[in-house]
């Protein structure tokens, strides 16, 4: 019989890919945009179940990925708009990716349009941006043991 022999040559040269396991220092590039997208959105839901969301806004924010590359710039979240972006090339790993994500939700709480400008320091005694990486610091961790095991089914 033809098939079988054929069958076993396939799978000698197209041996099955083994999905491989994602962890904290796995690489932007490694994860590719797809794969940042599916932690990105598990990340952005655990945000919304665990750190709330502002009710001061008509509506959820508005997030997603983009292929712009800014200069230093890994998050960056809209006040106007109400929107959370992430620069993906510019996204080391998925510990970046989860931090990123928690420090701009928190900006999505916080009063950005009416305290975040009126800050004459620098950006980084800015106290908002002093909360927004402390979040990140108690959050991430937590985000992803939450999502993990989901993330490498």
């Amino acid at each position: 019989m033809v098939f079988p022999t054929i069958f076993r040559i396939f799978k000698v040269l197209n041996p099955p890919i083994m999905a491989k396991r994602i962890y904290l220092k796995t690489t932007g590039e490694e994860l590719g945009r797809a794969g940042m997208l599916r932690i990105a959105s598990m990340a952005i839901t655990w945000c919304k179940n665990h750190l709330g969301v502002n009710g001061r806004k008509a509506l959820y924010p508005v997030w997603g990925l983009s292929a712009e590359r800014m200069e230093n710039i890994v998050g960056d979240y809209d006040d106007v708009e109400n929107q959370i972006t992430i620069y993906y090339h510019n996204v080391d790993d998925v510990r970046e990716l989860i931090a990123t994500i928690i420090h701009e939700w928190t900006h999505q709480l916080q009063p950005c349009r009416t305290k975040y400008n009126k800050w004459k320091g620098s950006y980084q005694k800015n106290p908002l941006e002093v909360e927004a990486y402390e979040a990140e610091a108690l959050y991430t961790s937590p985000c992803w043991k939450a999502i993990k095991s989901k993330v490498n089914r």
